[in-house]
C-alpha cells in the first residue's frame, strides 16, 4: 500500500480547447482546483518567491455568514441557518487591517469547501455586509468536500 497509494496519475491537457473543457468539467465536479504547468519544466523543490513554471488555481467558494460570536486573537465564529436552527460553520480570522465585526452582523467568507457537519476549509474574511437579512445566510450556499466515492476516488 504505501507510498504507491498516495500516487495518481493525472489528466494532461495540451491545447487552449483542452485546457478550457478541464477547467470547466472540474469546477463543474466541485474539485479543489488545478494546477497549470508547463510542459517543459523541471521539478524545483518549494515554492518561487513569485511567478513560476506553474499556476495553482483554486475553486473558491464565498457565503454570507452571521457572525455567532467574537474569539479571542482577532477572529470570530461563523453561523448560518439551517431550516429553523443556526448551526455552527467554524471560524474565520479578521485581519488586523480591518474592523472585528459584532455579534450578529453578516459577512462574507471565501472558502475553499464546506465539510459537511462541518467547517469551512481555509476561510477568509472579505468584509461585513449590510444589503442582506439574516434568514438569506443559509447552508444551501455551502460548496461541500466531495464525499468518498462521489467522483469514484477516495477523499
Amino acid at each position: 500500500y504505501g507510498v504507491a497509494a498516495a500516487v495518481k496519475r493525472v489528466e494532461t491537457a495540451r491545447s487552449q480547447k483542452e485546457k478550457t473543457a478541464l477547467l470547466t468539467r472540474l469546477q463543474s465536479e466541485e474539485q479543489e482546483g488545478v494546477v497549470f504547468k508547463r510542459i517543459d519544466s523541471l521539478y524545483v523543490p518549494g515554492r518561487p518567491a513569485s511567478g513560476g513554471n506553474q499556476l495553482k488555481f483554486k475553486f473558491y467558494a464565498t457565503a454570507s455568514c452571521i457572525v455567532a460570536k467574537i474569539n479571542a486573537k482577532r477572529s470570530v465564529s461563523l453561523e448560518l441557518r439551517d431550516g429553523g436552527k443556526l448551526v455552527s460553520i467554524g471560524n474565520v480570522t479578521i485581519p488586523s487591517n480591518q474592523a472585528v465585526p459584532p455579534k450578529g452582523a453578516i459577512i462574507d467568507v471565501r472558502y475553499l469547501y464546506s465539510y459537511r457537519q462541518g467547517a469551512l476549509f481555509q476561510p477568509t474574511y472579505l468584509g461585513q455586509r449590510d444589503d442582506i437579512e439574516a434568514d438569506a445566510c443559509t447552508t444551501a450556499q455551502l460548496k461541500y468536500k466531495p464525499e468518498a466515492g462521489d467522483d469514484g476516488d477516495e477523499a
